[in-house]
């Protein structure tokens, strides 16, 4: 009897360790590439390509959409835009409540998130905690070189403005309107009630960062970004960016998979066109951003390949976003600094043309305004602009401009590609410049980087450019002409004027919704009526993606959440 109750535990232990085993290997499948809960599937690589190299990864030194996308895969926020209403979701942040008055923010963390491995921690704990959070926000409003990014966040926090203007260092001193309340709550004093506050805060450029690889790294953190999101850089060189799985990733799927799915994402930079349409019919990259409908044919061959089985299984996203496309100038010098010479730039473009012409009806014209009619804003007091050479040709005269005083050539910077969607709409733009006014205009064809040190250094004339809108609310548009004087000139606009400045601070300030309306409504004509900007046309996102990718997802900012992407391969 003794000897067949010892022979029971034997097997029992043995039972329970062979469960332990294959629960550990099947485990690890899952983690390397099989099927989990919810028909999803763990490993392989997602790869895409981006037609210049990426300047910087630091979350507030860059604006450009293409490295925010990547920056999101690296940085978590404390919270996310769930949704194309403008649902705003807690991510880093558990909970975060707003007194009555509006001026005090209670932000509670979540326990337990890592910053992904790295040298600058060496024994120190990975935990993220409230004071990585004070640390952002007041590196967010400092003066430090890499912080491109202080109009987020600055006048709004309580001291933000003077810790600016002194020049302190975030890595020694907080910003006084911030208090840590123990290491994983903290408070935020706002100078005002700001109606916009918390959606402010699911800006890619406020994902939080570690204080300690800020100690460690100081100013060449930008080069080793460090941060608690889905994926950590692996390697970087000017043609590939390699990014690998965080191992230690906080969030779940809704059937409690561990985030994310994929091994690895591979971005590959400086490629031009015509390299990126073989790269995806070959199943080498396997998503294609923005292009152009005259290129389909490019990218999946004819109707010939399509009968023979030829064309690469796929399906076209489109995300109905806020996507705008416009000239800015420098207002502070000839010949822009003269309104009427502004004037006669907007009344000689013909957008409807570019939209349907140059871009095949990839685009809507903007003939009133720039922000794009949508559920939630539209402004019908705006004046309808249409091409209009006569008036134009008079506006040129009024400024001075004849043949004996004439328009002197402008610089034109461009930083696309030669042959892309960009660059044939800009060439329609001076075409029609010179063949209704007599414009003469030099195209430079420039980087993102060297583009921007122009116009901060007052070299730049006329330059393309372009605006996503952060959250859907009028005022992700609306903030980009708030700017005091003195302030260097963004690169989305070179615009100062003291009443938009009262009317935007109004609109988000009030709480009444209707009120918001007409102060934002009013703060779209002074732009119409001062022609800040030459607006030309809005647009969707529009990708084209390999059928075997799936759980593909993009806000209407254009930010992909990739720790939900997962590869399931297509049976012929």
């Amino acid at each position: 009897m003794k000897k067949s109750f010892q022979r029971a535990k034997f097997f029992i232990l043995l039972a329970a360790i062979l469960i332990v085993f294959f629960g550990f290997f099947f485990f690890s499948l899952n983690q390397s590439g099989s099927l989990v809960k919810g028909d999803r599937y763990y490993g392989g690589l997602f790869s895409y390509s981006l037609p210049e190299k990426i300047s910087s990864l630091f979350p507030q030194e860059t604006n450009a959409l293409s490295e925010l996308r990547i920056i999101s895969q690296l940085f978590d926020p404390l919270v996310k835009q769930s949704d194309s209403k403008g649902t705003i979701e807690n991510c880093l942040a558990k909970s975060i409540e707003i007194d009555k008055q509006g001026t005090l923010v209670h932000i509670k963390l979540r326990r337990g998130v890592l910053f992904n491995n790295d040298d600058c921690f060496a024994g120190a704990s990975r935990e993220l905690t409230a004071e990585d959070v004070a640390f952002t926000f007041s590196l967010a409003c400092s003066n430090q070189p890499l912080n491109q990014s202080n109009t987020l966040l600055m006048g709004k926090i309580q001291g933000s403005v003077s810790y600016f203007k002194n020049g302190l260092n975030p890595d020694k001193s907080t910003v006084s309107g911030i208090h840590i309340v123990n290491p994983y709550e903290l408070e935020i004093h706002l100078t005002r009630p700001y109606n916009n506050f918390k959606q402010l805060l699911a800006h890619p450029s406020l994902g939080i960062l570690s204080k300690i690889s800020w100690g460690f790294y100081g100013g060449k953190l930008h080069l080793h970004p460090v941060g608690s999101g889905p994926f950590f850089i692996k390697s970087m060189t000017d043609t590939i960016l390699e990014l690998a799985r965080n191992e230690h990733y906080w969030r779940h799927d809704e059937f409690g998979n561990q985030l994310p799915y994929l091994d690895e994402v591979h971005v590959l930079t400086n490629m031009k066109l015509t390299q990126e349409y073989p790269l995806f019919s070959k199943e080498k990259v396997d998503l294609l951003f923005d292009l152009p409908v005259n290129d389909l044919e490019k990218a999946f061959g004819t109707l010939t390949d399509a009968k023979k089985g030829k064309n690469l299984l796929h399906r076209v996203h489109i995300q109905k976003a806020s996507k705008i496309h416009y000239l800015a100038w420098n207002m502070n010098s000839e010949p822009f600094n003269n309104p009427l010479v502004r004037k006669a730039f907007q009344l000689a473009i013909n957008r409807d043309y570019i939209c349907s012409e140059i871009l095949r009806g990839d685009g809507q014209a903007l003939n009133r305004g720039f922000i794009p009619t949508c559920a939630y804003y539209s402004n019908p007091n705006l004046e309808l602009i249409q091409q209009d050479l006569m008036r134009a040709r008079n506006f040129l005269k009024e400024a001075g401009y004849n043949e004996k005083n004439p328009f002197p050539t402008i610089s034109f910077l461009i930083n696309n590609q030669k042959g892309s969607n960009a660059d044939l709409w800009c060439k329609e733009v001076c075409r029609q410049l010179k063949t209704g006014l007599g414009i003469p205009i030099h195209i430079e064809y420039v980087g993102t980087k060297e583009r921007d040190n122009l116009i901060k250094t007052g070299k730049a004339q006329i330059w393309k450019t372009g605006w996503v809108g952060d959250y859907p609310d009028a005022e992700s548009y609306l903030r980009l002409f708030y700017q005091e004087i003195g302030e260097t000139p963004s690169v989305e606009n070179y615009f100062y004027h003291s009443r938009y400045n009262r009317l935007y601070l109004n609109s988000i300030l009030t709480s009444n919704k209707k009120e918001k309306l007409f102060y934002q409504r009013a703060c779209e004509e002074i732009i119409a009526n001062e022609n800040a900007i030459l607006p030309i046309y809005s647009e969707d996102f529009f990708v084209l993606i390999n059928l075997r990718v799936r759980g593909f997802k993009m806000n209407p900012s254009g930010i992909i959440d990739f720790s939900h992407i997962y590869i399931k391969n297509i049976e012929n």
